[in-house]
């Protein structure tokens, strides 16, 4: 098969790796020409060290070398850059099916599903789950989420990018999927800010308990599936990203919780913190919807209002 990835960072290049693995020829679009142009002669990717690019990978920093005769399209964009990187290479879309790997919201408070089916005119689907690039990349095992309707082409998806080590699990629930993939990035910061000011594991525990309900509450708000919350996408995604050292989101919040302001954090990383982006949607469907979200707006506080943490965990309810 041939498969097209919009965006060369650390997730874009550890599925172009394992997919390739699986005979596909993989043809990636990096944004940046000096990256793509490195990574195309040098077969690296600086994200991911250690790994080296088969030779079944083309990347390029020009999309129309990308996209034409792609048979499948991975969107691997941060969020706040989907709409704007759809709008420049929605002209080179067929009827192939797009699949949303882009974790966050769209413009506004729509679910990256209906940003993407704006501009093309296949069928779009989703793939979450607890799977860090720098596992994924190695061969290390992984399970995933693809989300979407049911059918022939899903059925073909998940074979191409199925492999013994890299499990793709099918669900229905586009929805659900992707409220997971991105709130659970805000209860990473959460716990990284409480490691930073040193707050123990029983906070931690009660953080993502009660996190994960407040996850549960906006997507069933938006039509999701309780059990959803409940599988790989859901309380998987947010125990590997809560917990991890690889979980770039949990990194902000210990620099935070350790004292350092937010913007200083975020303007030395080399890769998008999804879960401060997602924060500010968080409360606006909060308010969209009349939702009780007290841990959310609890973080809200603490990064942007400099509220003290042990006073908003002494206050949540």
């Amino acid at each position: 098969m041939e498969i097209a990835i919009i965006g060369g960072g650390s997730w874009g290049s550890a599925l172009a790796v394992t997919i390739a693995k699986n005979g596909h020829n993989i043809k990636v679009w990096e944004f940046f020409q000096e990256q793509a142009e490195e990574m195309q002669q040098k077969r690296v990717c600086k994200l991911l060290p250690d790994t080296r690019l088969p030779g079944n990978i083309f990347v390029s920093h020009k999309i129309e070398e990308v996209l034409p005769g792609s048979e499948l399209i991975l969107l691997v964009v941060p969020s706040d850059k989907v709409e704007s990187t759809l709008s420049k290479a929605k002209h080179l879309f067929s009827n192939q099916p797009v699949v949303v790997c882009s974790k966050g919201f769209g413009e506004g408070l729509q679910l990256l599903s209906e940003s993407v089916q704006k501009h093309t005119p296949g069928n779009v689907y989703c793939l979450y789950g607890p799977t860090h690039a720098e596992e994924v990349c190695q061969g290390l095992f992984s399970g995933i989420v693809l989300a979407g309707k049911e059918g022939k082409e899903r059925k073909q998806i998940q074979k191409a990018l199925h492999s013994p080590a890299f499990k793709i699990e099918v669900s229905d629930d586009i929805i659900g999927v992707q409220v997971c993939a991105a709130l659970k990035n805000i209860l990473a910061v959460f716990v990284g800010v409480l490691d930073g000011k040193k707050l123990g594991d029983n906070s931690k525990a009660y953080v993502i308990t009660k996190g994960l309900d407040e996850i549960k509450k906006v997507g069933l708000a938006l039509g999701a599936k309780e059990e959803t919350f409940y599988g790989l996408a859901g309380i998987g995604d947010v125990i590997v990203t809560a917990t991890s050292k690889h979980s770039r989101n949990r990194h902000v919040g210990e620099q935070v919780g350790k004292g350092r302001k937010l913007d200083d954090v975020l303007a030395e990383m080399k890769m998008v913190a999804e879960g401060v982006i997602a924060l500010k949607k968080a409360i606006g469907f909060k308010e969209k919807l009349g939702l009780h979200l007290p841990l959310t707006e609890g973080l809200y506080k603490i990064l942007f209002d400099g509220k003290d943490v042990e006073e908003v965990l002494m206050s949540l309810d």
